[in-house]
């Protein structure tokens, strides 16, 4: 999560986005009374606000494209008529210059979001599923990030998902441990049947315990407050690792993530940008690109310098702690160099290769040098392969996701994440700010191995009224702790 912490108060991931405005009238298609098949939508046929139709660009299907979706709900919409209700899969017509750029697909009020990559020329994608109902739909691209094209939407019925292909049956490292092993076994036998749920930190799992009567099957944690460069300013982890360790022996399965602060170069003061921003990079935040001048490649390219040795001090700090799961028996769904494909924590600063030069260093580290194994190595940088550091190193593949509409399905994501690592990998969601409703997403033919609300009022469960938090943490799909088998030994 890109957390902000003076004070352990949290910062969403998420990009603004007003609530959807009121739908203007759009001209209808001329679709049959019953559409079965392919619904195309271009965009001439859209009503279009906060951006115009184009034709300066070659290779629209329409009379023109819409663009450029700059100004703040900026929208294109359509109205189809007499669809045949079910699930669609969805496919988009767009190019985009100047890297990726995020959008939002709304129907009939319904968000979901998705990523466009670069393309100079109209490309067609995947846009993930949406549910049409009998009768009048309401479809609508929306700004996101802004800065892209469209030349049209395609709505096609979705065919059964089918089941889940089996993924690598052994760790990566071929000296597991057998109740590492075995915790593995255990998510790979469920994969496709269920999802475990989980939240990040344990005040909310207790939340969840004492509101509804049930108990998360998988706990998370963070290594944050071990980070030498906080504990050199006084931080306190409050026995975060003993309290995981209490939490394993009382039969959840445990996840850890590494809000790595910088080994050195943290600016501990605030500052204005070249854009004006104004940045507090104080000491509890060194874990932000904007709050270090610690260069990872610079680093990388000279082991023989103090900040090299400065980043081997920092890993050994955590495989001390990690060794105290590994001491207790205690095997532990390890999460480190999260989201970085995003470029505001400092490990993901310099781009995909140093990146994964650092998980291949740490891996190694741990492993070797510490003898530690009991990890199974959860990646969740993003969605883009080239920061992926190879199925030799990582065992669980985890996406972290904050929608505007905790509702939505994230079909888009998954479907995108399946196609690269299916048949090899099982796929998490790592973070997730709310509780995922899994019953709706399983309809979506969406299927996390294990799911980690995030924390706090607005990102945790406790944004929920009790009735929805029951119905979300007992539908039919979802597995907390007393309906999670042992492990086998």
């Amino acid at each position: 999560m890109n957390i902000l912490l003076p004070l352990m108060s949290l910062l969403p991931l998420v990009a603004g986005c007003e609530p959807l405005p009121t739908v203007p009238t759009a001209p209808m298609i001329g679709a049959p009374a019953e559409v079965a098949a392919l619904i195309r939508l271009t965009a001439d046929k859209a009503i279009l606000t906060g951006s115009t139709l184009q034709k300066t660009a070659t290779g629209y299907t329409g009379a023109g494209y819409a663009g450029d979706f700059v100004p703040e709900g900026a929208k294109m919409v359509w109205t189809v008529p007499g669809a045949k209700p079910g699930i669609y899969e969805v496919r988009i017509r767009y190019k985009t210059i100047g890297g990726q750029k995020g959008y939002d697909l709304s129907v009939n009020g319904k968000k979901s979001s998705g990523m466009f990559a670069e393309a100079a020329a109209f490309t067609t994608i995947p846009g993930g599923k949406v549910e049409l109902k009998t009768g009048e739909n309401t479809v609508a691209i929306e700004r996101g990030w802004g800065y892209f094209q469209i030349d049209s939407v395609e709505l096609t019925p979705a065919k059964p998902a089918p089941p889940l292909k089996a993924v690598t049956a052994k760790l990566s490292d071929p000296r597991a441990t057998p109740a590492t092993q075995a915790m593995y076994d255990l998510l790979r036998r469920n994969y496709g049947k269920g999802t475990l749920s989980g939240q990040a930190q344990i005040p909310d799992s207790k939340y969840v315990q004492e509101t509804i009567g049930e108990t998360p099957a998988v706990q998370g944690g963070d290594f944050i407050e071990y980070s030498p460069t906080r504990l050199a300013k006084g931080s306190d982890p409050k026995n975060e690792v003993e309290s995981m360790i209490a939490a394993a022996k009382a039969g959840q399965l445990i996840t850890m993530l590494w809000h790595w602060n910088a080994p050195n170069g943290i600016l501990d003061a605030p500052y204005t940008d070249k854009s004006g921003k104004k940045i507090d990079a104080h000491w509890y935040f060194g874990f932000y690109t904007t709050s270090t001048t610690f260069d990872l490649e610079k680093t990388l390219a000279d082991p023989k310098s103090a900040e090299y040795a400065l980043m081997l001090r920092d890993i050994d700090a955590i495989a001390l702690q990690m060794k105290k799961f590994s001491d207790a028996g205690v095997p532990v769904l390890f999460r480190p160099l999260h989201e970085a494909e995003g470029g505001w924590f400092w490990w993901g600063a310099k781009g995909p290769e140093p990146c994964k030069k650092l998980w291949r260093l740490l891996y190694d580290r741990m492993t070797v040098k510490h003898n530690l194994h009991n990890l199974i190595w959860v990646y969740s940088s993003g969605t883009d392969p080239n920061w992926y550091p190879g199925d030799d190193v990582v065992d669980v593949i985890g996406i972290d996701q904050y929608p505007s509409d905790v509702s939505d399905p994230l079909s888009t994501v998954w479907e995108t994440l399946l196609a690269q690592y299916g048949g090899r990998k099982m796929i998490a969601l790592t973070e997730f700010g709310g509780v995922p409703d899994v019953a709706s997403m399983e309809r979506y033919g969406v299927r996390w191995s294990y799911f980690a609300s995030w924390q706090g009022k607005d990102l945790g469960p406790r944004r929920y009224s009790v009735p929805e938090l029951t119905r979300l943490y007992k539908a039919p799909k979802v597995m907390n702790l007393k309906g999670l088998p042992k492990l086998k030994k």
